[in-house]
């Protein structure tokens, strides 16, 4: 699991944009709850991913 953990925040993204584009696909637009799991994943995996880059970095 650790080999993974600099990856988790690249990987929430991944599935955050995923959710977005099945939603546009599959004409699911109207439920909001997909949308925003699609966006809090986006923006968790982006907070993860500077997170790990800082802490990589020795800042």
């Amino acid at each position: 699991m650790k080999k993974f953990a600099p990856f988790l925040g690249l990987f929430l993204i991944i599935i955050g944009t995923l959710a977005l584009v099945l939603t546009r696909l599959e004409q699911l637009s109207n439920l909001n709850t997909l949308l925003l799991a699609g966006l809090l994943f986006i923006i968790l995996g982006i907070v993860l991913h500077i997170r790990s880059i800082k802490q990589q970095d020795n800042y």
